[in-house]
């Protein structure tokens, strides 16, 4: 039941029910008293519903309100949509209009004003019709998958793959012969397998995927898919050029004349006179290799089937090379040219089949700039 009371001015008259109450200086209004039967909103719901979508997707929430005569008004996020992060909570402020006849009380507790799928921060009368109710809601996705996933440039059994934007950890499986090897979770985009590749009879790969790692991770985020890396195989050749250059090197001398033998113009004369053909020695920490005539080699070389650098003093390169023209090459620390894909210094490069960096075009859904440095398209 809806009472009228007049207040007249100055003289306190009551010309209706109610309670009578004045102002300073003998000035009374009229005002509306709600009687117990009145339509004061004492409790709702709101809900937040968040469908995951595709991988790196961040979708908004659905939200949704129940109770007698409510309705959402606007909603503002205190944080641009561009800027949400999984994870990170985002303040809410959302407007619940009151229907005709239905009126807000000053405020709402979280027992009164139930809110799922986000966490309760206040709800607050803007006037009789209109409550802000304010919120931190959580963001969420699905994990996308690495771009790349290969073997670094400086270690053969150490596996190397893209980072995956708001992934904190990765599952990796490594195979042998198409049979597990081993299993782990990581927390880098890089992990040495040097301890489980030890058959050189196989053919190693790995398959590596975005992962949430903590129970509380897992609510706002979803593991991504496989994907699969190049294959690598332990080179018996690698084991036995180190072994004939650790020969050569307990033969040879590292300061010059001795009783190893030692570097005189273009060749390197044995003890006994003769000189060195075919094959490798280390002067001063620096390999050469002397040919058959005993010179030393310049240029490329191609030994055991894999093409080597040296300069014009004979020396043999490793890392970045510019042959000259312009071009650039990657030699691994053991001196052979490198091919395909690698990872060097946080970047991504691809070297064609005949070693040279690949720069100003597409691979893979990559694309090479001027630097050979790979930027997803």
């Amino acid at each position: 039941m809806i009472r009228k009371i007049l207040l007249c001015a100055g003289t306190g008259l009551l010309l209706g029910t109610g309670s009578l109450q004045s102002l300073p200086g003998g000035i009374f209004h009229m005002y509306t008293a709600y009687g117990a039967e009145s339509s004061i909103i004492e409790t709702m719901s709101i809900k937040f519903d968040t469908t995951f979508g595709d991988p790196e997707e961040i979708p908004q929430p659905q939200i949704t309100i129940s109770g007698s005569g409510v309705s959402i008004g606007d909603i503002y996020y205190k944080t641009e949509y561009e800027n949400w992060k999984p994870g990170k909570k985002v303040r809410m402020e959302i407007t619940v209009d009151a229907a005709q006849g239905k009126y807000f009380p000053v405020s709402l507790g979280r027992s009164k004003c139930r809110v799922t799928g986000a966490d309760f921060v206040s709800a607050k009368a803007l006037d009789n019709t209109t409550m802000q109710v304010k919120v931190d809601y959580t963001p969420v996705t699905v994990l996308g998958d690495t771009a790349l996933a290969g073997w670094s440039s400086l270690d053969s059994e150490k596996a190397v793959w893209k980072k995956v934007d708001y992934a904190p950890g990765y599952t990796l499986t490594l195979y042998g012969n198409d049979k597990v090897v081993k299993r782990m979770t990581v927390t880098d985009n890089s992990v040495s397998l040097k301890e489980y590749m030890t058959d050189p009879d196989k053919i190693y790969y790995y398959q590596v995927k975005a992962v949430p790692v903590t129970a509380e991770q897992k609510k706002y985020l979803k593991e991504g898919e496989f994907v699969t890396s190049q294959e690598q195989d332990i080179d018996d050749s690698e084991e036995e050029e180190k072994e004939k250059k650790h020969a050569a090197t307990s033969q040879s001398s590292s300061t010059g004349p001795g009783v190893a033998g030692s570097l005189k113009g273009d060749n390197f004369v044995m003890p006994d006179g003769t000189l060195a053909v075919n094959t490798w020695k280390l002067v001063g920490g620096i390999w050469y290799y002397f040919n058959a005539e005993g010179n030393r080699t310049r240029g490329w070389f191609l030994y055991g089937g894999k093409w080597y650098y040296f300069d014009g003093n004979g020396c043999m390169k490793t890392g970045w090379v510019d042959t000259g023209n312009g071009t650039w090459y990657y030699l691994n620390p053991d001196g052979d040219m490198k091919t395909g894909w690698f990872y060097d210094k946080n970047i991504w490069y691809y070297l064609n089949n005949d070693g040279s960096m690949a720069v100003n075009r597409s691979q893979d859904g990559w694309y090479l700039g001027a630097d050979g440095a790979g930027r997803k398209e």
